[in-house]
């Protein structure tokens, strides 16, 4: 059945009180993401106009939403008997719209084909009363020249839940990039002010940068720097005093993302079942914007992020990431680039660890039932290009004390120091030592227990002593002979025989420097500290050609083996005190991560 309602200029755009917009189109933007086939797959001459901001198709050419952005993922909102699905199509020309149902391993449903005559008015499109276990989109063969201005999927009938979403963003002396989200969300507001009432902003300032921001319904409060743990239990202490705020949304300050996201977050809630479900945006690097990076992850020795390298350019990567998954999976975490959760679902609040592994532990010790969407995503750089022994040190120990305070992430002592020794091996016998030794620093710190978290909340000191060793390792403009040099090959030195000697000369570092290669290789950035092919090296170089940014490392044999003696003897005494750390850290749960731990941090002198 179509109805023809009056059409109206978007900014003013309405539909009767029973009836809710769950989701409207994406469009590309280069200033987030323009990779085309996110968007849209089309036949012929298709595509998105960016001067209207209308999509086409010409006479006899097809465009489709099968796309990451632009699927309307029907198979996480908890529909009740009386809602229905609606498509409300604002469009001018004659065409054949056809509405699918896609699914994984299963019949495909055509929902919906009719020659539709479209004028420009917007028309209400009713689909069938059946259960909607996949994803649907729209599909538009020309007839004639047609415009799609836009395509809206509209839910009738009851919702489940209210839904009141405060953002918080912690952010440390990035106005810019604080700035432009500000400005992006107030566009998107502008624009939809269906959903002005149901979300506010908070940006948690820890670097004295940020005054005020051009979002009308945000405000900023100035925090001391207690790292993204510290600003955002802030933001989660400010939310909680507010009794209309059902949810909060935790975002990275140098992320983007499509601002239709929250909609989206918001009308999946808005129909849920669950009170414990949580939303987590995937990530997207802005090296590669047509592949996924995270899908949300799972931690247990390592971080293991869901559905890495997808290509989501292909549809049916898109099915497979969104329907093939199950919805509970053991140890899964969502990044706090953006992690939408329930308030009253919360139980155990952030470990002060500063950054990296606050958002791994939040997700771990509260019972959220963790969901990701096609569309909803953050962009950001890829963590590999932010590595350092800083980034290290703070992963080493975050990995450490995860293992020793959650049951489901007990491990032995032996599988404790092989997943330790797979962190420091790497490095050290990889020219690596600064982050061997920073991975030393990191076993240390965790030895010392509880105190040593209060003492240190704006890791100051340990920032200060880090950034001091860092020389070799400090990426910076670098000039090198090319003629000097082989590139990186992931193949070599991988025989058994190689394997062996690898083992016996620890990497090289016992052989004698005639038997070393008198060329270096070259690491791109996001591929580094690779043994087998830093091996009989004098040294490594590791280089971005695009910026003209790297660093090099030399072998050094007397600091390689000065890292690995005290490497083990701190795995020594790790093992020696394993079962009172891990009572330690089982109790630090109770006693660190809750409201009144935070409260009384922020209430301290030393946080004025």
């Amino acid at each position: 059945m179509i109805q023809d309602i009056v059409s109206e200029p978007e900014e003013n755009f309405s539909v009767p009180r029973n009836r809710t917009v769950v989701q409207r189109l994406i469009t590309p933007d280069p200033t987030v993401n323009s990779e085309a086939d996110l968007f849209f797959h089309r036949d012929g001459h298709a595509g998105y106009d960016s001067q209207s901001g209308h999509f086409y198709a010409l006479k006899r050419s097809e465009i489709r939403f099968d796309s990451y952005y632009n699927v309307f993922p029907a198979r996480f909102f908890d529909l009740q008997p009386e809602n229905r699905v609606e498509l409300h199509l604002k469009a001018q020309g004659k065409c054949v719209l056809e509405v699918m149902l896609a699914r994984h391993h299963k019949s495909w449903e055509n929902l919906v084909h009719m020659i539709l005559d479209a004028d420009g008015a917007t028309q209400i499109i009713e689909l069938p009363d059946i259960p909607f276990d996949g994803l649907i989109y729209a599909r538009f063969i020309a007839i004639e020249d047609l415009t799609i201005q836009s395509l809206d999927y509209v839910v009738t009938g009851p919702e489940r839940n209210a839904v009141n979403l405060t953002g918080v963003i912690t952010t440390f002396k990035r106005d810019a990039a604080v700035q432009s989200t500000s400005n992006r969300l107030q566009a998107y507001f502008d624009r939809n002010p269906d959903l002005r009432d149901h979300f506010s902003l908070l940006v948690i300032d820890n670097g004295g940068e940020t005054d005020n921001i051009g979002f009308s319904k945000g405000r900023v409060i100035k925090n001391p720097n207690y790292g993204g743990a510290g600003g955002f239990s802030r933001g989660l202490l400010e939310v909680m005093q507010h009794e209309n705020v059902t949810h909060a949304l935790f975002m990275d300050d140098d992320a983007s993302f499509f601002p239709e996201s929250l909609r989206r977050t918001i009308s999946i809630l808005r129909y849920s079942a669950n009170p414990r479900l949580a939303i987590s945006g995937a990530m997207i690097t802005e090296a590669h914007k047509w592949q996924m990076w995270e899908n949300s992850a799972i931690f247990d020795r390592h971080c293991r992020p869901i559905d890495n390298r997808r290509d989501l350019r292909l549809f049916h990567e898109v099915v497979s990431m969104a329907l093939a998954q199950p919805f509970s999976m053991k140890n899964r975490y969502g990044g706090w680039w953006y992690f939408c959760f329930p308030v009253r679902a919360v139980q155990t609040w952030a470990f002060p660890f500063f950054v990296r592994g606050d958002d791994i532990y939040f997700s771990l010790a509260n019972d959220f039932s963790i969901l990701t969407a096609p569309g909803i995503v953050s962009h950001q750089d890829d963590f590999s290009v932010k590595q350092s022994p800083l980034t290290l040190y703070l992963d080493v120990r975050n990995h450490i004390v995860q293992h020793l305070t959650f049951d489901d992430l007990a491990i032995s002592k032996d599988d404790m120091r092989k997943m330790l020794g797979s962190f420091f091996h790497r490095y050290n016998k990889s020219f690596h030592y600064e982050t061997a030794q920073a991975i030393n620093m990191a076993i240390a710190d965790v030895m010392r227990g509880p105190d040593f978290w209060e003492s240190n909340l704006d890791m100051s000191a340990r920032r200060k002593e880090i950034g001091a060793l860092t020389v070799n390792e400090k990426i910076r403009p670098i000039h090198f002979s090319h003629d000097e040099t082989t590139p990186h090959s992931p193949h070599r030195h991988g025989s058994r025989w190689a394997r062996l000697m690898r083992k016996w000369s620890h990497n090289g570092h016992r052989l004698p420097r005639k038997m070393l290669y008198s060329k270096a290789v070259v690491f791109p950035l996001e591929v580094r500290a690779i043994m087998q092919d830093s091996y009989r090296r004098k040294r490594t170089i590791t280089f971005d050609p695009a910026s003209g940014l790297g660093y090099i490392c030399e072998m050094d044999r007397d600091r390689y083996f000065a890292n690995r003696t005290e490497f083990e003897r701190n795995v020594k005494r790790l093992m020696e005190r394993y079962e009172e750390l891990t009572a330690l850290y089982h109790q630090s749960r109770n006693e660190m991560a809750n409201r009144s731990a935070w409260e009384k941090r922020f209430a301290s002198p030393t946080s004025e």
